[in-house]
């Protein structure tokens, strides 16, 4: 049993919304200040909830951050499950990589110091390493299966064309964009590379 599968479970729908705002503030508070940001008194100034009810809720900082990255990771799959799914209807295989690779760029985008806080702190934390991991597997198998059906491509093809898709969005979540190297390249022209490069991958 983790840390986070000892958190005490709300009971009552009031204690249900408190638990959501707590949650919600540790998020806020990571996408804002990154893990440095997240304390039990930060988050009970963003929240509104009282020390003694985090305390009560969570035990202490690593339940309440184990269980904010809970959320993260089910809220994500949900948010790219829904923006994916019209994707995989698309006929012509083209606009449907393009299409791909924007949604997916735009998640890591929309959520990039959260992700980057967690990731800072996988090493440190073997839990956030070992849920992280998981949630990206499942991810990755899904997207690769798509794509070696789609694409009537080898399983290994599929897979080297998602790992230039994950590598692009990590180096979105790692570097701001001031600080890439190649920052002089517009939006539309990395879409527009990285899907002839996954297409040539796919189509080899």
């Amino acid at each position: 049993m983790t840390a986070a599968d000892g958190v005490r479970a709300p009971r009552q729908a009031r204690s249900q919304d408190s638990t959501d705002r707590m949650l919600d503030a540790a998020l806020t508070l990571l996408d804002r200040d990154g893990m440095a940001g997240l304390t039990i008194a930060a988050v009970s100034r963003e929240s509104g909830v009282s020390n003694g009810a985090l305390y009560h809720r969570f035990g202490d900082r690593r339940s309440l951050l184990l269980a904010a990255h809970d959320r993260f990771l089910s809220r994500l799959e949900l948010d790219w499950l829904s923006a994916s799914a019209p994707i995989w209807a698309i006929d012509e295989p083209d606009a449907l990589l393009s299409e791909l690779v924007a949604n997916y760029l735009q998640v890591f985008t929309e959520h990039r110091r959260t992700f980057r806080a967690f990731l800072m702190s996988k090493d440190s934390d073997v839990d956030v390493r070992a849920r992280g991991l998981a949630t990206s597997e499942r991810g990755s198998r899904f997207i690769v299966e798509q794509l070696a059906s789609r694409f009537g491509c080898p399983w290994d093809a599929a897979m080297v064309a998602y790992q230039l898709l994950y590598g692009q969005a990590i180096l979105l979540v790692l570097f701001d964009d001031e600080d890439l190297p190649a920052r002089e390249v517009r939006a539309e022209t990395r879409l527009r590379q990285l899907t002839g490069a996954l297409a040539a991958v796919l189509r080899t």
